[in-house]
């Protein structure tokens, strides 16, 4: 597989791309997108047909791009709130948009709160305030979360329920 982040990399990934490498390797079974582009996960079953993986690598468009094709998620609240992810998952697979698009609702601030500071910050802050990771340590230049964030990301949490206090 490849990680396609261009947001990232400062490149991207061409259809091409990918089919030179689906030729010259017999193991080279798919993408990771973090990427914007929807379009090109349908792209990429068009070209690749379904036996070709992309998984979602931008958590708040993991419904539109399964919905089109993605087989699955590689993202970051998948660290804090894998069970709904995994809710998630099988809905599409089930065919039940309502409950996907339920869970996606529900879950949507919590995808957008991962980059309101530099990420990991705000994942790291809120593993610890869910109790999933015993510190809140980061290696520098990163620094953990301010207390602005902080009290963001706890409005956050509390509003998807995912915690019940603030």
């Amino acid at each position: 597989m490849v990680y396609h982040t261009p947001g990232r990399a400062a490149v991207g990934i061409t259809i091409e791309t990918l089919a030179m490498l689906r030729d010259l390797s017999k193991t080279f079974i798919g993408i990771k997108h973090a990427s914007e582009d929807i379009g090109f996960v349908s792209e990429c079953m068009i070209k690749f047909g379904p036996e070709f993986r992309v998984f979602v690598g931008l958590d708040e468009l993991s419904l539109p791009m399964m919905a089109v094709g993605a087989c699955g998620l590689m993202n970051a609240v998948g660290n804090i709130a894998p069970r709904p992810l995994v809710e998630l998952c099988e809905a599409i697979w089930n065919n039940d948009l309502a409950k996907a698009r339920a869970i996606h609702d529900r879950l949507f601030t919590v995808d957008k709160a991962i980059f309101l500071d530099t990420n990991p910050i705000p994942l790291k802050y809120m593993m610890k305030r869910l109790g999933l990771s015993a510190d809140n340590e980061h290696r520098l230049p990163l620094t953990p979360a301010t207390p602005d964030v902080a009290k963001r990301l706890d409005e956050v949490l509390h509003c998807s329920g995912l915690i019940k206090e603030k």
